[in-house]
C-alpha cells in the first residue's frame, strides 16, 4: 500500500489554526512579529506575550531586539512557570521547533504547547554532514557546510525541527563535480 502524494507523511507537521479552549492558570504567548499574535491575546486568562522586535511594549508585551534575547527571557520564564501554564507559539517553522525544544527541555508537556505556523522559513537537516541550516520553500537546495546538493524530503523529524536533506545526485555524494 503506497500513500498518495496528495496526503502529507506522517512526520508533516500540523499546526493549529486556532487556540484550543484548554484552560490555564496563565498564558505565554511568543511571537516572532507581534501582529500575528493578535487573535491569541483574547483570552480570560493572564497572558504574556513575547515577541521581535522594538516597538514600545503594550501592557503585558515584552519586545526583544534579537532571537536569543527572546529565548533567554521565555526559558527564565518558563524555570519560574506554575502548573497550569500554557504556551502558544507563532512564526516560521524554524522558530517555532526551536521555541518547543526549549519548552519542553523547561518541563512543560508537548500538550501544553500549541504551534502556529505562519512564514515560510523552515530548517533543513543534511543526512550527511549533520549540519543544520535555514531554507525557504525550496525543494533543493546546497548545504552550506559540506556543498552537497540535497533533496528536500517530506519526512520532518521532530527531534531535531528539521526536514531531511538528502543527496540529489548519488554520482556526486560528496559535492566532487563529475569527470566527463
Amino acid at each position: 500500500m503506497t500513500a498518495s502524494s496528495a496526503e502529507p507523511l506522517f512526520s508533516t507537521p500540523r499546526y493549529a489554526s486556532q487556540a484550543s479552549d484548554q484552560s490555564a492558570s496563565r498564558r505565554i504567548v511568543v511571537a516572532q512579529q507581534a501582529s500575528a499574535a493578535r487573535a491569541l491575546l483574547d483570552h480570560p486568562a493572564p497572558t504574556l506575550l513575547l515577541c521581535l522586535g522594538t516597538v514600545s511594549p503594550a501592557r503585558d508585551q515584552e519586545c526583544l531586539p534579537s532571537p536569543e534575547a527572546l529565548y533567554l527571557r521565555l526559558q527564565m520564564l518558563l524555570e519560574q512557570a506554575q502548573v497550569g501554564t500554557r504556551l502558544y507559539v507563532c512564526g516560521d517553522e524554524s522558530f517555532l521547533w526551536h521555541v518547543q525544544h526549549l519548552a519542553l527541555q523547561a518541563g512543560l508537556l508537548g500538550d501544553e504547547i500549541e504551534l502556529f505556523k505562519q512564514g515560510a522559513r523552515r530548517r533543513l537537516y543534511c543526512v550527511h554532514c549533520g549540519y543544520l541550516q535555514d531554507i525557504g520553500n525550496e525543494g533543493e537546495c546546497t548545504c552550506a557546510q559540506c556543498q552537497v546538493r540535497l533533496l528536500v524530503r517530506e519526512h520532518f523529524s521532530q527531534r531535531l525541527g528539521a526536514y531531511m536533506g538528502v543527496c540529489i545526485d548519488p554520482d556526486a555524494p560528496y559535492a566532487q563535480q563529475v569527470q566527463a
